[in-house]
């Protein structure tokens, strides 16, 4: 249900298309919170039934028509009262990486180290890209504080990340060492 929230979220702000809509989710939400294009669609279409959001077709005479979403009041109502009232759920981590650590006693150490090493590059990446995306943000005139504060969250779990495997990665040497 949380998908629901995260797309009156971003609704709330502006009126958007679906394509929009799907972008703006993977680029602020992406650190937190996936989903697919046609989870989000689905959803966008229920909200719609629910009478959350309405649209606007926009008729185009060299692309497919276009629907503008814009939340209603009993969208902008249900958005607050979810915010305020839900009591917070606790934190759950889905990751994929942390199944292979949990095989790690089946693996050689270089084989570790090659999938610690290939971790830290991935989060080093994603660490650059949002800290420029964050850059480029800060230079807009109408800055988000939600925004700003998610992309911070992003940053800081990617640098976590990045330091746990050059720990675990010492660990591994340590154990190497001792065990000759």
């Amino acid at each position: 249900m949380s998908l629901r929230y995260a797309l009156l979220g971003i609704i709330s702000k502006q009126a958007v298309t679906g394509y929009d809509v799907v972008n703006i989710f993977k680029q602020q939400m992406i650190h937190f919170w996936g989903s697919t294009h046609s989870q989000i669609y689905t959803e966008l279409h229920k909200m719609e039934k629910d009478q959350l959001i309405d649209h606007e077709l926009v008729i185009q005479a060299s692309s497919p028509n276009k629907k503008i979403y814009s939340i209603t009041d009993s969208g902008r109502k249900e958005l607050i009262r979810w915010a305020v009232e839900q009591p917070l759920k606790p934190a759950k981590i889905k990751d994929e990486f942390l199944i292979k650590t949990t095989i790690f006693p089946v693996l050689s150490d270089e084989e570790i180290l090659s999938l610690l090493d290939e971790v830290i590059e991935r989060e080093t990446h994603t660490m650059d890209m949002t800290r420029k995306w964050k850059d480029h943000f800060k230079g807009q005139e109408d800055q988000d504080v939600g925004t700003l504060l998610t992309v911070e969250y992003g940053i800081r779990y990617a640098q976590m990340y990045v330091d746990w495997c050059i720990w675990a990665k010492g660990f591994i040497e340590e154990k190497r060492l001792l065990n000759k």
